[in-house]
């Protein structure tokens, strides 16, 4: 009989989650709440649509040009928000300049029947136009003329009279501007860059792109991070990923006999859809870093294409390491996946679910105290990413399909076969935890934190409670854990936007795993063999 999770291990947690649930809702979700119905977060957001509709009417009684498509996406800058977060300067930024100058907008990417494409960007809550870029036929104006055109669209815009820091008119015949009188906050500062052009014998403002722009050291220390984490990423991550792919596919024919090449067909079917769904679901946000790009939509196309193709061997990597996973614990006296129809198998699972749940919360609360211990200590600051944006997913509550492929890959990889095959050659499991653990961290540093060290310390010690959790209770509570923790994670993001399917897929989400298990529970109880089989509790410690 399957005993690694005895009857009553819940309560041994159970204090502790309480513990942790109240320390996550105070310094989370009560902050998060209060925002809210202040008014400080600001959650009412147009439709994509109504931007569409918007900036194509803005365009059209612009150029006089008829619109034949308008997509839009969620548009931010980086730089900015990130700079705005580091000195505590949001707010200020908000109540100030966020009218007009918004560091989020959505970018509606227009094209014109009779040729050209262009960019209109709007306000996510006002609807008002705050910049545009029209790339059509016509003649730019000559220094003079521009200089006349400029001063007087200025003047429209409220700035007649600020007196500009610098002015120029760069080799592409654009007219820049920096730092008008009462437009700086802190060392960031707006910078304006205005083309002008004949169309049909009428000049026209075709470019205005109003932004704040951080200050230059901030900006070199970014990249310099951003560079740093991308080699991380793609030597400690991406590559490694594929080294225990490799070492995956000799250790399962090693140990084929410890195990079966029928197990885990059918979690990688699941994460194989989950994963198509989520990459091709994000197509916006991917769309979005393309910037203005009149070839967004082949590259987004290309994307999907390609993602679609590379998820058949990530897929591959998923099955060949929970095969070779199972046969090297079983090798060295462990059963940390009871199979469906073992005798306990349904009792199990549903004590598993109770126990991730408890683990969840835990996790919630230690990775907020590690938030804050980082912003204290190394002065951890966060920005925005529009691959990340919930404005940017296609079917936005679907958005919690992520979980589920995070936390089977994941689990699956740098756990099942990660931590057996180096506990295989060190004989020692916390040791054993070490690499896989930072090896998994490591693929999450371009997340937009600074420093880049940010993740891969906060993951080391997640990651390597999750290693408990999977070491002492087996794979199918340390997936529940993840899947959970990710989900509700998620779902909080949808809660905040609002809206019925929104709000009934983070609920659904976040309960999904009990449903999972009630129904295993439910049909092992038919299927359990006998004689019973019995399996090495996994009493060992990390």
């Amino acid at each position: 009989m399957i005993d690694s999770i005895k009857p009553n291990e819940w309560k041994r947690f159970l204090w502790a989650a309480i513990a942790c649930f109240l320390i996550y809702v105070a310094v989370e979700v009560g902050p998060m709440i209060a925002s809210i119905v202040t008014g400080e977060l600001n959650t009412k957001v147009i439709a994509k649509s109504d931007a569409e509709d918007r900036a194509a009417s803005f365009a059209e009684k612009h150029t006089g040009l008829e619109v034949k498509s308008a997509k839009a996406v969620h548009q931010t800058d980086k730089l900015i928000n990130g700079y705005l977060n580091k000195h505590k300067l949001v707010n200020t930024y908000s109540d100030k300049y966020d009218p007009s100058f918004p560091t989020d907008t959505f970018q509606v990417d227009l094209k014109f029947t009779d040729g050209g494409s262009g960019f209109v960007y709007v306000h996510m809550q006002s609807e008002k136009i705050v910049a545009w870029n029209f790339l059509i036929d016509g003649p730019g104006l000559s220094d003079t003329d521009m200089n006349k055109e400029v001063a007087a669209f200025l003047n429209t815009q409220s700035f007649g009279g600020a007196a500009f820091k610098e002015t120029s008119i760069n080799e592409k015949g654009e007219w820049h501007g920096e730092a008008p009188a009462g437009y700086v906050i802190e060392e960031a500062a707006l910078n304006i860059d205005i083309y002008a052009q004949n169309i049909d014998g009428k000049n026209m403002i075709t470019k205005y792109k109003p932004a704040f722009a951080a200050p230059a050291d901030y900006i070199k220390y970014v990249k310099k991070q951003d560079k740093w984490a991308e080699f991380l990423t793609g030597f400690g991550y991406m590559f490694m990923s594929f080294v225990l792919f490799v070492l995956a596919i000799i250790y399962a024919v090693l140990y084929r006999k410890f195990t079966s090449f029928k197990y885990g067909i059918i979690l990688t079917v699941v994460y194989f859809i989950t994963y198509i769904i989520m990459n091709l679901n994000v197509l916006d946000g991917i769309r979005a870093t393309l910037g203005e790009n009149e070839l967004a939509g082949q590259a987004v196309l290309f994307t999907a294409i390609f993602t679609v193709l590379l998820t058949i061997p990530m897929a591959g990597s998923i099955y060949i390491s929970i095969v070779a996973g199972d046969g090297l614990w079983k090798a060295q006296g462990r059963a940390l996946w009871p199979r469906f129809g073992q005798k306990g198998y349904g009792d199990y699972v549903w004590r598993s679910v109770g126990l991730a749940y408890l683990f969840a919360v835990i996790l919630f609360a230690i990775q907020s105290v590690i938030f804050i211990a980082l912003r204290l200590t190394i002065g951890t600051w966060d920005t925005s990413d529009v691959t990340q944006s919930p404005y940017n997913m296609g079917i936005l509550w679907l958005m919690p399909v992520l979980a589920w492929a995070a936390a089977i890959s994941e689990e699956a990889v740098f756990r099942f076969f990660g931590i057996g095959l180096f506990r295989r050659w060190f004989k020692n499991t916390f040791a054993a935890a070490l690499f896989p653990t930072l090896f998994w961290a490591l693929g999450h540093v371009m997340y937009p934190f600074y420093p880049s060290s940010t993740r891969l310390i906060e993951l080391m010690i997640i990651g390597l409670l999750f290693s408990f959790i999977f070491v002492r209770y087996g794979f199918i509570t340390a997936m529940f854990t993840h899947a959970i923790f990710n989900s509700v994670a998620v779902g909080m993001s949808l809660l905040t936007i609002g809206t019925a399917p929104n709000i009934i897929s983070a609920i659904f989400f976040s309960v999904l795993p009990v449903i999972i298990a009630f129904v295993l529970k439910y049909f092992s109880r038919k299927k359990e063999k006998k004689p019973s089989f019995t399996t090495t509790p996994p009493l060992e410690q990390l």
